[in-house]
């Protein structure tokens, strides 16, 4: 195909401004990409403890540890001192400082838990640390 002069200067111009409109769109779909992205990041700084916690985990291969069950739940003990202090407190007390201590659970989610009040889960867990004090001051 044979052009003059003038139309080959159109054509150019015409595909001069086709790459500028496919560059301009590109450039504008990057941009978008980047600001989604950066919508969706979040810095390490900004990170509450929990999320810190998810991010990961420590294995640990001591094969020296008990399992007390507490509401369906196996709670891992792995110090021998605590293990034997609380195999030493009656079945009530130590369910109420495996769910205090260990479940993380308010005098009150106990003592709904248990089906008793607030005041008597208060008693048991005051009585058992005095208890489980005693047992590991004696064991020292």
């Amino acid at each position: 195909m044979d052009l003059s002069p003038d139309q080959k200067k159109l054509v150019q111009y015409k595909f001069l401004r086709y790459c500028r409109k496919t560059l301009k769109g590109e450039a504008g779909h990057y941009l978008q990409e980047l600001k989604d992205k950066s919508a969706r990041k979040t810095l390490f700084s900004e990170l509450r403890q929990r999320e810190w916690n998810r991010l990961y985990c420590l294995d640990d291969y001591r094969l020296e540890y008990e399992c007390f069950p507490i509401l369906g739940i196996k709670v891992e003990v792995r110090n021998q001192q605590i293990i034997d202090a609380l195999k030493h407190l009656p079945e009530k007390k130590q369910k109420v400082i495996l769910m205090a201590f260990f479940l993380d659970m308010t005098e009150m989610e106990i003592a709904e838990e248990m089906n008793l009040v607030q005041s008597t889960i208060h008693y048991h867990k005051q009585a058992s640390l005095k208890i489980l004090k005693k047992w590991m001051e004696k064991e020292k």
